[in-house]
């Protein structure tokens, strides 16, 4: 399988891109096995993971797209989920209702634990 990744900076049209692909995606008749967009920092990110190569090759060429290996992607995730753990555990540090601290305390452990189970995922692979 082949991730095709496509990176928009936050002002491009994401609306216009998406209906693009998608009718390239129809006039070539293609079924992407995923195709989603995440939102990171000012940018869109936007994964589209093919079994044909010849589709794959079109889609990111028709694009801009890179690849990624679908491990290195994961891996990313897991570093992203890290990365706005620590973020929210600093944040929550300046707040002075315990509530707010409880819950963003709680917000990071939910990121580190995502980050340990997709671990243990790769590990058995």
């Amino acid at each position: 399988m082949r991730n095709i990744v496509i990176k928009l900076h936050r002002a491009a049209d994401i609306s216009g891109t998406m209906k693009a692909m998608g009718l390239w995606l129809d006039d070539h008749r293609c079924q992407p096995n995923r195709f989603t967009c995440d939102h990171l920092s000012g940018w869109y990110v936007i994964h589209a993971d093919f079994y044909e190569d010849n589709k794959a090759d079109a889609f990111k060429a028709q694009f801009g797209g890179s690849e990624e290996n679908s491990a290195q992607g994961t891996m990313s995730k897991i570093c992203w989920w890290r990365l706005m753990a620590e973020e929210i555990r600093t944040e929550a540090d300046g707040f002075s209702s315990a509530s707010a601290k409880h819950t963003m305390l709680y917000a990071a452990q939910t990121l580190d634990r995502m980050a340990k189970d997709m671990e243990r995922r790769l590990e058995g692979n």
